[in-house]
């Protein structure tokens, strides 16, 4: 972590170093199971006692607590909010860039960060009623804008890579004839996505806690199998808090057919167990 925050020029405009923090730094972090994962009585129970810092396991709050204290070492206001009305709220920050004052969702923003896909609740003006009304001053920054700091940084994303496979995967007969089958083919073509995206996409980017590393399924899901497909298939975090692994299972026609990821070399594998 400490070698990205160094890299920080001291020429950089305060918009560049926000963003570059906000995007290089988020592999370093995971959602906490212990809360994420919990009953909602137990929720609320570490809600209120105070949430434990147990880096670099991260609750909304104790991550909004990391950001803020790293932006004001570089002289950049900050502080944590809180953006919504719930019992347990989400915990957010505002910050003091070249254009004035952001909202940014640190967490919200962690798996797009971590696995190459644009941010989503980066400067932006947040749907949240209780945010509008008690920070009304909030600038949105404009998407050329963003993408000109994206350019300067070198930053890359693979959003456009996924569209396009969308358009494919999702199509019958487009699959049929990526995966060498006869276009009219009524094969169940479940088991070949499953490995094309470990082949190919699920050790991409830099996606390490076993919360995001079910959002990456979740979104290699969505973005490869259509609607039908994607109702016979579940994405689950099994294990304990401490040993915690992403198992997939599939109803491949009458066949129940389980997956469960592991890492090997310093790679994830998918490891057919049923």
């Amino acid at each position: 972590m400490d070698e990205v925050i160094n890299r920080v020029q001291s020429n950089w405009s305060k918009d560049l170093i926000i963003r570059y923090l906000y995007i290089k730094l988020a592999p370093y972090f995971h959602r906490d199971l212990k809360y994420f994962l919990a009953p909602s009585a137990e929720k609320e129970r570490q809600y209120l006692s105070g949430f434990i810092n147990r880096f670099p396991n991260i609750v909304c709050s104790t991550l909004a607590d990391f950001y803020v204290e790293l932006f004001k070492k570089f002289n950049i206001q900050a502080e944590k909010i809180i953006a919504n009305s719930s019992s347990i709220p989400l915990f957010a920050i505002i910050v003091k860039g070249d254009n004035g004052w952001y909202f940014l969702n640190p967490l919200e923003d962690l798996f797009n960060n971590q696995y190459n896909l644009k941010p989503k609740a980066f400067a932006i003006i947040p749907r949240y009623k209780t945010v509008k009304y008690n920070y009304p001053f909030l600038n949105l920054l404009p998407i050329d804008y963003i993408a000109s700091l994206d350019d300067y940084l070198q930053i890359k994303y693979i959003d456009d890579y996924f569209l396009k496979m969308h358009k494919i995967f999702t199509n019958r007969v487009s699959a049929n004839l990526f995966f060498g089958y006869d276009k009219d083919s009524h094969i169940d073509l479940k088991e070949d996505k499953i490995k094309f995206y470990e082949q190919h996409l699920i050790n991409l980017g830099q996606v390490n806690g076993a919360f995001e590393r079910a959002q990456l399924y979740n979104y290699l899901n969505e973005k490869l199998f259509n609607k039908g497909e994607r109702n016979h298939i579940k994405v689950l975090i099994d294990g304990n808090y401490d040993n915690a692994f992403i198992s997939i299972n599939i109803t491949n026609r009458s066949e129940e057919i389980t997956y469960n990821e592991e890492k090997k070399d310093g790679q994830y594998i998918l490891k057919r167990v049923r």
